[in-house]
C-alpha cells in the first residue's frame, strides 16, 4: 500500500485513486527513523522545526524513535484524528498523539512525544540481530540494497530467503482519521521497525550504530537514503478498510 490518499467524495464514500491520479489534492505518508544519540548521515530531513512542519513532539530531545510524515497538498488544512501504529508482532498499538491540523502545503510528523516513548526499533521479530539469510551485508548482487537488511530488503532478496509471510504478517499498520475519514497505511518496508531487528546494532555488519533512516514513502522498498514521493504512474491503489487494534502496551526503553 503506497503512501498517498485523496480525500472523500460528495457522499463520504473514500475513494480509491490508481496510477492515472493526479498529485495536487492528496496527502502523502512518509516513514523513517530518528536517532540522534549516535553520528549518522542518515536523520531525517524535514525534520520538526523546520518552516512549515508541525509536531506534538519537540524537537529538542533526545530522540530514538520511528517517525511518521504527512505532506498535505489537499488544497485545504487537513486535521488528522486518532493517529495509530499497530505492530502485529507483539500485538500493541500505540496511540499517544493528540489531533495535528495541517495547513495546505505543510508537513506533520508523529514520533516520540518524550524521549524514548516510540522506540520501535525494539519491536522487530528477529530481536537484536537479523537471520543470516537477511544480513544487510548479504545484498551484493542479491538485490538486497536497503542496506538495513532483514525485513526491509527487497521482496525479492526476501522471498529467495524464506521469510515472505514472516515479514508480511509482521509488518506496521499506521491508522488516522483524515478530515474524519479512516485511511490506513502498511510499512511493507518496515523502516518503523528498522528491518525487524534492532538496527542499533548495525555496526556489526560495519555500518555506523546509528539506528536513523531517512524518509521512504510508506509501502515500499526503502533504502537507508530515503526516497522521494512518487509520481503518479508508480503509485498503487490503496488499501482502506477498518482495523482490529489490540491494546497498547508500553515498553521499558533498554540502555544502549
Amino acid at each position: 500500500m503506497k503512501g498517498k490518499y485523496l480525500g472523500r467524495g460528495a457522499a463520504g464514500a473514500l475513494i480509491l485513486i490508481g496510477a492515472a491520479a493526479a498529485h495536487a489534492g492528496s496527502i502523502d505518508v512518509l516513514v523513517g527513523y530518528a536517532d540522534n544519540l549516535r553520528p549518522s548521515g542518515f536523520f531525517p530531513t524535514n525534520w520538526i522545526g523546520t518552516p512549515g512542519v508541525v509536531s506534538e513532539s519537540s524537537g529538542a530531545q533526545s530522540f530514538d524513535a520511528g517517525a511518521i510524515r504527512i505532506d498535505n497538498n489537499s488544497g485545504g488544512a487537513v486535521t488528522i484524528t486518532n493517529f495509530q501504529v499497530n505492530f502485529p508482532n507483539i500485538a500493541t498499538t500505540f496511540a499517544f498523539w493528540s489531533s495535528l491540523t495541517i495547513a495546505d502545503g505543510g508537513t506533520g510528523i508523529f514520533t516520540q512525544t518524550v524521549s524514548y516513548n516510540f522506540d520501535t526499533s525494539d519491536f522487530g521479530q528477529f530481536g537484536g540481530l537479523p537471520p543470516t539469510a537477511l544480513a544487510p551485508n548479504n545484498y551484493l548482487g542479491n538485490g538486497n540494497a536497503s542496506l538495513i537488511g532483514g525485513c526491509a530488503s527487497s521482496s525479492a532478496f526476501i522471498a529467495l530467503a524464506g521469510y515472505t509471510a514472516a515479514c508480511a504478517s509482521s509488518a506496521p499498520v499506521i491508522s488516522f482519521l483524515e478530515n474524519g475519514a479512516l485511511v490506513s497505511f502498511t510499512d511493507t518496508g518496515h523502516i518503523l521497525n528498522t528491518g525487524g531487528w534492532d538496527f542499533v546494532n548495525n555496526s556489526v555488519y560495519g555500518g555506523d550504530g546509528n539506528e536513523s533512516i531517512n524518509w521512504n514513502v510508506v509501502g515500499s522498498e526503502p533504502v537507508r537514503g530515503g526516497t522521494s514521493v512518487p509520481e503518479p504512474a508508480s503509485l498503487a491503489l490503496l488499501g482502506i478498510g477498518l482495523l482490529s487494534l489490540g491494546a497498547m502496551r508500553r515498553r521499558n526503553h533498554p540502555q544502549k
